[in-house]
């Protein structure tokens, strides 16, 4: 069977994954190697039909049997001419996108004054605030401004501006690149799938010239249409409840806390809270299953579920997952009002074909990418999931409860199939309760969608306003139910199944090789039963292995934390907490749950700041802490008193020793601006202010001009290098490992031996 919309949007997505893998430099390289395969195949094609005429002129006993073969090689040759045709075609068009990227790329470091027009309202994030902004004047300070080709530019500011949206500003900024670092799926691909093809600051808050528009735009309706949908669910629910609804209905997240934030990425359920295909296909059967009560052709009921779909999109400010599940919906509702049944995978196809049409950056996308093999597993793997799950045992009753039971679990588990490689690679494993919480999710969370859809729309109009307290108010009572389940299910520590070893990956693979033999055993039960028992022992076993080969390797994790200090010490699945600054405030528990640590002995706060207190709050709130160490006569405060419980609180003067974990004393320095230990025979030295000159093997510091000589120095800065306009470098002899995006994981096995590794 062809399925040709499967066959070009797969090959086009591979092209731009290649692409954003390689860099500009390879892809031009890479669309005419695709080019040429495709003449090749093209020439082969139109040979072989020359040779087929002559066959069926001479109409022979012996060729008559080669023609069908001959057929379908010739169909084969013409389906991969056309893919590698496509697959050069759309690496051509990522090569002429990235042109224009890389002459901005020539602005880094660089403070201009830009002259441009603000697309949206802001996003606030990590205490920051981020701007859209459509350039399209540069200048240098107190010069003129010449116009350019517009680009849209992503300005980062920690105080807001005084515009709204599709007013024109004009201020001062100083250019930076996206980082590089971290693969296929590193901030610069991301950026550049998000539509940005530049980063900037705002270099000062003097100067800042704003000219309001009065001017009638769809645009600018459509942000203030989204502004009010969101201060109507501020006015209507509390903080939390409202945070999330603004989420899942209008794609801002910044209502939602870090420590609720943290619950959804634990449990590898964060899909919920963003606009994604999932909300479209849901929302999409509602509409359908209600348009049918009413006598209306099916044609006619599409076109209704189409416009509402379309109107969600607008509420949603066109997200890009969500317009990628409404493309994929609409293909399958145009060919079921032509009366034609829909294929999955040729959907999805055509689907991912319009994508990457739209967006050549699309290969470097991480969301389009677990979207994408979510769906194609789904649609390839639901259907065998499901009928094993349901079985032939269970009749009447106990098979009808057991039904939606098992319906949510097949499409649970195909999507975890569809993604495994995606998760491997990314996320070097995934949380064991993702099925669990999908589960008793998915009815709160597709009611929530329901009933938020129903409350926004009605909000939209003065008239109909009234109407939409009742679906707001059950939204609200639904948004809770979620926002609990999500915290209770996260204080189930240690679960996490990590992937980057290679014991990890064998009792993984084995595990779903196991499972599929099972399901292809049929009615033998016994068979089926050692399988089973096989699974068990391969798990228990392989834990116990894996658990004897990490046995006092000590693992230092370091997440990107800005300019500020944050340092985790793991060793036998307890933890020590060294600090705990940046924005981020969940990054601590991030790493926590990662390495299934069940224990915190110690809790260090060297510096009272805002985060470093949000961040202690939450890591004793959730895991508790035998110790917390504080600098002598700091300051407690009211937050602190209420999560120490039986946390042993300590104060230390500088120069004092204390225990970090079983067999590891930490003595802080001279100024308590840091603290140096002895793990595994290796001289670790954590800065978090500017120390004397000394020496160390391992270094972890937040300070550009650090004193202290070290073999491999960890840097944890921000990845807007020099925002002080200082344009300051980090010199250090030994290895330099930045940490501008992600988490680095430095490990110091038994024998000493250090490895640095990027956990995501």
């Amino acid at each position: 069977m062809v399925r040709p919309f499967a066959w070009l949007g797969f090959s086009a997505y591979g092209a731009l994954v290649l692409c954003a893998v390689l860099g500009p430099e390879y892809a031009r390289g890479l669309a005419l190697l695709c080019l040429l395969a495709s003449g090749i195949a093209a020439l082969s094609r139109v040979f072989l039909a020359g040779r087929l005429g002559r066959s069926g002129n001479r109409m022979s006993k012996e060729l008559l049997g080669e023609v069908p073969k001959a057929l379908s090689l010739s169909r084969r040759l013409f389906w991969a001419a056309v893919a590698l045709a496509v697959a050069g075609s759309f690496c051509g068009v990522y090569v002429l996108r990235s042109q224009g990227v890389q002459e901005l790329q020539g602005l880094t470091g660089q403070k201009l004054v830009i002259r441009g027009q603000v697309l949206d309202y802001p996003l606030e994030q990590y205490n920051r605030y981020y701007y859209r902004i459509q350039v399209e004047g540069l200048g240098e300070e107190d010069g003129p401004i010449e116009e350019v080709k517009p680009f849209p530019l992503r300005l980062s500011a920690s105080l807001p501006l005084t515009c709204d949206p599709y007013d024109y500003v004009e201020c001062a900024v100083t250019f930076y690149d996206f980082d590089r670092g971290g693969g296929l799926y590193s901030t610069y691909n991301s950026r550049l799938a998000d539509g940005y093809q530049a980063g900037g600051y705002l270099s000062q808050y003097e100067g800042i010239v704003v000219e309001e528009t009065e001017n009638f735009s769809p645009g600018k309706l459509l942000v203030e249409l989204r502004r009010q949908v969101g201060r109507e669910l501020d006015r209507a629910l509390p903080r939390r409840e409202a945070g999330l609804l603004k989420a899942m209905v209008l794609g801002d997240s910044s209502g939602i806390s870090q420590e609720d934030m943290g619950h959804f990425r634990q449990l590898g359920v964060s899909h919920l809270l963003v606009v994604s295909g999932l909300h479209m296909t849901v929302l999409a059967a509602f509409l359908q299953f209600f348009l049918k009560r009413f006598p209306i052709r099916k044609a006619v009921g599409n076109l209704l579920t189409g416009m509402f779909l379309f109107l969600f999109l607008l509420l949603s400010g066109f997200q890009p997952s969500a317009a990628r599940g409404a493309a994929m919906y609409g293909v399958l509702l145009l060919a079921d009002s032509f009366g034609r049944r829909s294929d999955g995978v040729n959907s999805l196809g055509l689907a991912v074909l319009l994508v990457c049409a739209a967006n050549p950056f699309a290969g470097g996308d991480l969301g389009f990418a677990l979207s994408v093999t979510a769906t194609l597993g789904i649609v390839s793997l639901y259907r065998p999931i499901y009928s094993f799950l349901l079985g032939e045992r269970l009749t009447g009753l106990p098979r009808k409860l057991w039904k939606p039971v098992a319906s949510s679990l097949g499409a649970t588990g195909s999507a975890v199939l569809g993604t495994f490689s995606v998760q491997l690679a990314v996320f070097g494993g995934f949380p064991l309760l993702m099925p669990l919480a999908n589960f008793l999710m998915v009815v709160p969370g597709t009611t929530l969608v329901y009933l938020s859809f129903c409350g926004a729309f009605l909000g939209l109009l003065p008239a109909t306003a009234p109407l939409a307290e009742p679906f707001l108010w059950a939204a609200g009572w639904a948004g809770r139910l979620l926002l609990w389940l999500a915290s209770l299910l996260a204080q189930w520590k240690g679960l996490f199944l990590p992937l980057t070893s290679g014991v990890g990956l064998v009792i993984t693979v084995g595990f779903l090789l196991l499972l599929m033999a099972a399901g292809l055993v049929g009615k033998d039960r016994l068979l089926r039963r050692l399988l089973v028992g096989a699974m068990a022992v391969l798990v228990v076993f392989g834990t116990l292995f894996q658990g004897w080969l990490n046995r006092d390797k000590a693992v230092f994790a370091v997440p990107y934390a800005e300019d500020q200090s944050c340092v985790v010490l793991i060793q036998n699945g307890k933890a020590a907490v060294l600090s705990c600054g940046g924005y981020q405030t969940g990054a601590v528990e991030e790493i926590l749950q990662r390495h299934n640590v069940t224990q915190v002995e110690t809790l260090c706060l060297p510096l009272s700041d805002t985060d470093s207190r949000e961040a202690v709050v939450q890591i004793l709130g959730n895991y508790g802490a035998d110790t917390l160490v504080m600098p002598q006569d700091a300051y407690v405060g009211r937050d602190l008193e209420l999560v120490l419980e039986k946390t042993s609180l300590e104060f230390r003067e500088a120069g004092e020793s204390f225990q970090v974990l079983e067999g590891i004393t930490a003595q802080i320095l001279p100024r308590w601006e840091g603290v140096r230990l002895t793990v595994n025979g290796v001289e670790v030295l954590v800065e978090w202010e500017q120390a004397a000159s000394q020496s160390c093997e391992l270094l972890f510091t937040n300070q550009e001009d650090t004193q202290v000589n070290s073999s491999l120095s960890v840097w944890q800065t921000d990845a807007i290098i020099g925002e002080n306009g200082q344009g300051l470098t980090f010199s250090q002899e030994g290895m330099v490992m930045p940490v501008e995006d992600g988490c680095f994981a430095v490990e110091i096995d038994v024998q000493g031996e250090v490895a640095v590794r990027r956990e995501s």
